[in-house]
């Protein structure tokens, strides 16, 4: 072959064949033995070609620290290949290899081996590979993990691909990995795994998709949440089998008291951050009630309540609880071009409430921060000349973004609000609240209320980006008990609010059953 004529004469150091011109080669003439006189060759790879078997002089190669074989339809491997001891890289896969050499073992100084897409029903044992970070045998036939997999002298082994195949069990030694990282065991036959796995340090990426566990609530974690969830879930079961059977200490390795998710799961919660949904009470819930005047101007509205909140949590908590909005402000709300959020404290609304629409001069509202009534008239004419102002300034054609949100008032004879029962204004969306229901840090539930002219969906999507980041900042109940300690999970509590037009004709509930369904987070609807 021409490539490795050059390379020999070059004396190269590394050598690429592939494609349809080498693959009519090798079928015509077989694999040029030129190649094994290249000892100095420390990088070679042969792709997408018809090669089906190897040569034993292959093992002449000593100097090889990379060898790419993918893609081709190898169905074994010499077992001279344990010659190549600089052998660091090696991807063999692709092919339809039925059974690796017992001699792959040797390959002391491998750091990433490749062997995924075969028909592997079986692996020699890894643990002589000291160096091995990358383990990757995905889609092959394979029943168990190799031998030696957890060895504790694999100090680098860091990723363990072997989605796809027909593994039953995990040893809970996978703790005996101190840099594991990513472990892929999707697609298989697990019906469970070791509690011990949450004791893993360094874990960051599990996917254990696609398997029938026997603890059909696990089974639903994994498919929907991410690896700290099923982590979280698994620190508790252990924590629980622990208290349960305090000789049970250190890595469990013991495999006959190794016990899954199903062993203890009907005495463990399903411990992953919740949002508790209460039913809307028939006997005092919120109705807001929507009038004709304001589906011309601003028609779209959805609010739920938020009870036992905790915004002292931190010194900082209630600041953040703040920004939060703002982000979602400029963000989700497109600077509130696309919708408003407003937060009342619930202990200073007076329901029903009505949506409606006034004249602007009519309009009358205490602003945020403020001690003032003012009319919505003098509101908007204020901040529409701050807008010019500013756009003066900076010496722009068009006003900035902060102030796009006043166009959508621009030539409305009348203005939105939200009133409460005495007709008091608490909210001029989008451009403020009223200071009589101004949030505290001493304020436990609050009303949340999402205003669009857009559309409805926009309002729901903004509402639920809100109540799942309220619930990653934890501003909901702690149900961590003495077992559980800091591993408890977090819940936001949410009651329904309906929304109805004048006559009481239902026009949207909020959350429904389609709403927050959100990966990583747990939905409990207390009227299921």
């Amino acid at each position: 072959m021409e490539e490795v004529r050059k390379a020999a004469e070059e004396k190269r150091r590394e050598l690429v064949l592939s494609g349809q011109a080498t693959s009519k080669f090798i079928e015509e003439n077989g694999l040029d033995d030129e190649i094994f006189q290249l000892t100095c060759l420390n990088y070679l790879s042969i792709s997408k070609t018809c090669l089906k078997q190897l040569s034993p002089k292959f093992g002449n190669l000593v100097n090889l620290t990379n060898l790419v074989l993918h893609n081709n339809q190898l169905t074994a491997l010499p077992e001279e290949i344990q010659a190549l001891t600089k052998l660091k890289f090696f991807d063999v896969s692709n092919n339809q290899i039925e059974e690796m050499p017992l001699s792959i073992s040797n390959l002391s100084e491998l750091e990433s081996l490749n062997v995924s897409v075969n028909k592997l029903g079986s692996f020699p044992p890894v643990n002589a590979m000291k160096s091995l970070h990358i383990f990757n045998v995905a889609h092959n036939c394979l029943q168990e993990l190799p031998e030696g997999i957890f060895d504790p002298s694999l100090v680098h082994l860091s990723n363990i691909v072997a989605g796809n195949n027909e593994i039953e069990k995990l040893s809970p030694d996978v703790t005996n990995l101190p840099h594991l990282n990513q472990l892929d065991l999707s697609n298989n036959k697990l019906k469970e795994v070791p509690a011990e796995l949450s004791e893993c340090p360094k874990l960051k990426e599990l996917n254990l998709k696609g398997n029938k566990f026997s603890d059909r609530r696990f089974g639903k974690l994994v498919e929907q949440c991410p690896t700290k969830s099923v982590m979280e879930y698994l620190s508790n079961i252990l924590k629980k089998e622990r208290a349960k059977n305090p000789d049970k200490k250190g890595k469990g390795k013991s495999k006959e008291k190794k016990k899954g998710p199903k062993s203890v799961q009907d005495d463990v919660e399903f411990l992953t951050d919740a949002i508790d949904v209460l039913h809307f009470p028939d006997e005092d819930g919120l109705i807001v009630s929507v009038t004709p005047a304001v589906i011309d101007v601003r028609p779209y509205i959805v609010c739920c309540i938020v009870r036992n909140l905790d915004l002292q949590k931190t010194a900082n908590t209630f600041k953040q609880f703040i920004t939060l909005q703002t982000k979602l402000h400029d963000t989700l709300c497109n600077k509130r071009q696309a919708a408003t959020i407003a937060t009342h404290d619930l202990s200073s609304v007076k329901g029903p409430l009505k949506f409606d629409a006034q004249f602007p001069s009519l309009l009358m509202i205490v602003p945020l921060s403020k001690q003032k009534e003012v009319s919505g008239e003098k509101l908007v004419d204020d901040l529409m000349k701050e807008a010019e102002q500013l756009r003066r300034e900076k010496k722009r054609s068009t006003v900035s973004g902060i102030h796009k949100y006043l166009d959508l008032l621009a030539n409305k004879t009348q203005y939105p609000c939200l009133g409460d029962a005495a007709g008091t204004v608490i909210s001029f969306p989008p451009i403020t609240n009223s200071n009589s229901t101004k949030i505290s840090k001493e304020t436990t539930s609050i009303l949340i209320e999402v205003t669009s002219s857009t559309n409805l969906d926009t309002c729901k999507t903004v509402c639920d980006e809100l109540l799942v980041k309220m619930l990653e900042m934890g501003l909901g109940k702690d149900t961590a008990d003495e077992a559980s300690s800091s591993a408890g999970h977090k819940t936001l509590t949410v009651e329904q609010v309906k929304v109805t037009d004048v006559e009481g004709n239902l026009r949207v509930v909020y959350p429904s059953r389609t709403d927050l369904s959100k990966p990583g987070i747990t939905v409990n609807r207390n009227y299921d």
